[in-house]
């Protein structure tokens, strides 16, 4: 898939709502109101993740997930973690 331009990149954010593009990375951090709470978030990213075939780098908080995608054999961001970020925000985040 190709490497989307700085430009590209800029216009997706507007649709993906709570996501910050940091360094060669889209990145996005959920809070909770439990721990327990945070690692289901965890486990339904994980099979939207297998669905769309694309893995992103998650990091499990005390009550916080951190998500971070990357299309790191194309060299940065492209399609498929815009299509990730759009999939993930349509999971139940309630805190």
């Amino acid at each position: 898939m190709a490497k989307l331009r700085d430009d590209e990149i800029q216009a997706r954010l507007a649709s993906i709502r709570g996501w910050e593009h940091l360094g060669d990375m889209l990145v996005r951090t959920w809070q909770f109101a439990s721990a327990r709470r945070a690692l289901e978030f965890v486990v339904q990213a994980r099979g939207v993740s297998d669905r769309i075939g694309h893995y992103p780098e998650v990091v499990l908080g005390f009550r916080t997930v951190r998500i971070e995608l990357n299309s790191r054999a194309d060299g940065g961001l492209t399609e498929k973690d815009f299509e990730l970020a759009a999939e993930l925000n349509a999971l139940p985040d309630d805190r």
